[in-house]
């Protein structure tokens, strides 16, 4: 079914040459901030928006833990001293994407004094196509905002390829502090099946009753 909108949306969109814009920002989070819904852990947890009780995948190839409660989410790895390599942001329907989102990553695992010098970020757009910034150096605050350019709107964010300060791959800590301004899902003008029944049922109601006027009129 999000497949059938990603289509429908991407038609009804004109078509922009798929490109997001990366700002570092330590500003205040968006509009729907992402909790963690008591997910516990799992290599796919689906968390949940506050406001709106929306949900958000997250996966990730190993295990991650985001614990039972419900504060703003806090992803790590599972046992929290193994890390992981790469996670996947990922809304479902009724959103549909983000206009931007913002998050925080911590890593490298392992050394806490010691931060993250890079990763790769794929962008992944409603109807098609992605954009992947190589070697995207970390800010001091380890803060990132990433902003659809133009009509796109992105459907879904991979990190991964994390460099620690000697150069070589590293896990990540943590992900958190997930936020985003949300694009929705238009919703389908096309009545269901049972709908038009009632809407064909009505028209043939109307039009009998229409005959009966006439033929009381002509007998007046």
């Amino acid at each position: 079914m999000k497949h059938l909108l990603t289509l429908a949306a991407a038609l009804l969109v004109p078509s922009a040459a798929n490109a997001a814009t990366i700002v570092l920002n330590s500003g205040q989070p968006y509009t729907y901030v992402v909790h963690a819904n008591s997910a516990g852990s799992g290599t796919s947890l689906n968390l949940v928006t506050m406001p709106g009780g929306h949900l958000v995948n997250l996966s990730s190839p190993q295990t991650l833990d985001v614990g039972n409660g419900n504060g703003v989410a806090q992803a790590s790895g599972n046992p929290a001293s193994a890390g992981f390599s790469e996670a996947t942001i990922d809304p479902l329907l009724p959103i549909l994407g983000f206009s931007v989102i913002q998050f925080k990553i911590e890593g490298p695992n392992g050394s806490p004094r010691e931060r993250g010098r890079d990763l790769d970020i794929t962008v992944n757009f409603v109807g098609g196509g992605s954009q992947t910034f190589v070697d995207f150096a970390l800010p001091a605050n380890d803060k990132i905002d990433i902003f659809a350019q133009g009509s796109e709107v992105i459907e879904s964010v991979r990190l991964f390829g994390l460099i620690n300060g000697a150069g070589n791959a590293a896990n990540f800590d943590a992900l958190k502090q997930i936020s985003f301004e949300a694009v929705f899902a238009p919703v389908s003008g096309v009545p269901e099946p049972a709908a038009w029944a009632l809407i064909l049922g009505g028209f043939g109601i109307a039009g009998s009753a229409l005959r009966r006027r006439k033929q009381m009129m002509v007998l007046a």
